[in-house]
């Protein structure tokens, strides 16, 4: 998938999931803060309320024009809150002396018009710290343009990954990302998950979820792999009887010809009347025969035990990915499932533990 395309993708889960709205504004990206100033600036166009006319009546035209001074004031400092809510949205860090010069220009132009009031102070000055703010091209502030790329850069690499590993495993002929349970995958993952681990400005709890369900699903696919594997089984097996196999455990063949060793040594003792070195080649040939069937019970023993512990990690996935679990919880669920660390990385922990102290 192309740069543009995870991009793409990327933009479509975020008019789905505003939750990566602040990522992206980070990165210099927020089409609706620019539509806000737009909004004030029109706001700020608008015709004022009409002074009222004098009556002749000192007490009444006193509190007409109390009343008249009170709705000029409101008039213009709905779209004056309006800017200190725009200022508290998330945007670029880099803007944020812009964000000051704005609040600054605010707080005169109250003063200005409680010191005159019923006149306009002129709000020239603020649309244009506006302008500047939301274009991020202040001649006094300016903002770094490579800064703004590279963090689209890390966007697009980081929180994009998932997005990408997601269609890669869609499509059976694209070989951009290794197989789930392949030892190359789980580095790649680990790799990436450690340097969005170290982005900070990037955590989002979407985001953190794509990369959490992304180990439980390589996870689960090891643990298949694993049930359907004897050899993979069968090193894991302690106090195996000795033979070949033990020795290369990537020869499939290896108990036959171990057999057959110990077959055709008996025949040579016992025509070359070796009885003792006979006996003891027919008795080694049937233990290790007891042994071999020992060894296939206890592999199907394990291969059980593995398909239920998969069973019980699609159904923590699941749960998970329909939102029933939180990250928080899952912590403890994932260590019962990985007693000794085989499948989850740490930096996976590391993520769990990414949003615990988030409101």
């Amino acid at each position: 998938m192309a740069d543009w395309s995870i991009w793409r993708a990327l933009e479509e889960w975020r008019s789905k999931r505003h939750e990566l709205d602040p990522i992206f504004a980070r990165a210099g990206i927020a089409p609706e803060l620019e539509t806000m100033v737009n909004r004030v600036c029109v706001d700020l166009k608008r015709t004022p309320p009409t002074a009222p006319l004098v009556s002749g009546d000192p007490s009444r035209d006193g509190q007409e024009l109390s009343r008249y001074h009170e709705g000029y004031y409101r008039h213009y400092d709905e779209p004056l809150y309006k800017v200190e809510s725009l200022l508290r949205q998330p945007w670029v860090p880099e803007a944020a002396p812009q964000a000051a010069l704005i609040q600054q220009e605010v707080a005169r132009l109250r003063q200005q018009m409680k010191a005159n009031p019923g006149k306009n102070p002129g709000f020239g000055t603020l649309e244009q710290l506006l302008q500047h703010y939301v274009l991020l091209d202040s001649p006094q502030h300016p903002v770094d343009a490579a800064v703004l790329q590279e963090r689209r850069n890390q966007l697009i690499d980081l929180a994009g990954y998932p997005l990408l590993v997601q269609h890669a495993l869609s499509d059976p002929y694209n070989d951009q990302v290794p197989p789930l349970a392949s030892a190359e995958f789980r580095r790649q993952l680990a790799q990436k998950m450690e340097e969005y681990s170290a982005t900070p400005w990037l955590h989002c709890r979407v985001v953190t979820n794509w990369y959490v369900t992304l180990a439980l699903d390589a996870a689960l696919s090891s643990k298949k792999r694993d049930a359907e594997d004897d050899v993979r089984i069968r090193v894991q097996l302690r106090r195996r009887w000795p033979s070949l196999s033990v020795l290369l455990p990537k020869f499939e063949q290896a108990d036959q010809i171990w057999y057959l060793l110990l077959i055709c040594g008996a025949l040579f003792a016992i025509f070359t009347e070796i009885w003792w070195l006979a006996v003891a080649l027919i008795i080694w040939l049937n233990l290790s025969l007891g042994g071999h069937r020992r060894e296939r019970k206890l592999i199907e023993r394990r291969r059980a035990h593995l398909v239920e512990r998969a069973q019980v990690m699609k159904k923590v996935r699941d749960r998970f990915v329909q939102g029933q679990t939180s990250l928080e919880k899952l912590t403890f669920t994932l260590r019962q499932l990985d007693e000794h660390d085989e499948y989850f990385d740490p930096v996976v922990y590391t993520l769990l533990h990414l949003h615990q102290h988030e409101v």
